[in-house]
């Protein structure tokens, strides 16, 4: 057999992504990351932890004027409005996705059943883990760069899918009132 001719396939297992798993799922934006069982990052929405070795963003939420996010090590440190850094396209199926403006490129989350964030190869660069009693943010270990970008859009992106979630809840309880059955008598 010619030796030329031989060929050999070598099949290499990806990396696993990186697992940051939510503490407390239930409060978002009072939680700790961890890894591997071990802390990684901590999400607070006061300032109040005096061991806090690194802040790797800051949200000013405004009720009135756009929101502000700062990067202490990213864009020169300075504050830009959300909507700046965070845009919203329109998309061939015709729904709105929210996209990163990075400085490492664009990132598209795809709502989809698996929310999914895409770089602009629509290369999978980190999805939602949701599998009881585990909640989990899993970035692929090529995108480690961006972490603090990609964790502080999903925590805005699941905050906002939340409090959506939550006022549909609210309007329907607030109608449960006026309901009534086929015949027009008022359900209790």
């Amino acid at each position: 057999m010619d030796s030329r001719l031989d060929s050999q396939l070598t099949l290499i297992n990806p990396e696993p992504p990186l697992e940051l798993v939510l503490e407390k799922p239930s409060t978002l934006l009072n939680t700790r990351l961890l890894v591997n069982g071990k802390l990684r990052y901590k999400v607070s929405t006061v300032d109040r932890d005096a061991n806090v070795t690194e802040v790797i963003a800051t949200i000013h939420r405004r009720s009135f004027l756009s929101d502000k996010v700062r990067f202490p090590s990213r864009f020169g440190g300075k504050s830009m409005k959300r909507e700046d850094w965070m845009t919203e396209i329109k998309l061939d199926t015709g729904y709105e996705a929210p996209v990163i403006n990075s400085e490492s490129g664009k990132f598209l989350w795809r709502w989809d059943p698996a929310l999914r964030m895409v770089d602009d190869t629509d290369q999978i660069i980190a999805f939602v883990k949701d599998e009881s009693p585990v909640f989990a943010l899993c970035v692929n270990r090529s995108a480690e760069g961006s972490l603090d970008e990609i964790i502080v859009d999903f925590i805005i992106l699941e905050h906002r899918l939340r409090m959506g979630t939550k006022s549909l809840r609210v309007a329907d309880g607030w109608g449960a009132g006026y309901r009534s059955n086929a015949w027009g008598t008022p359900l209790s």
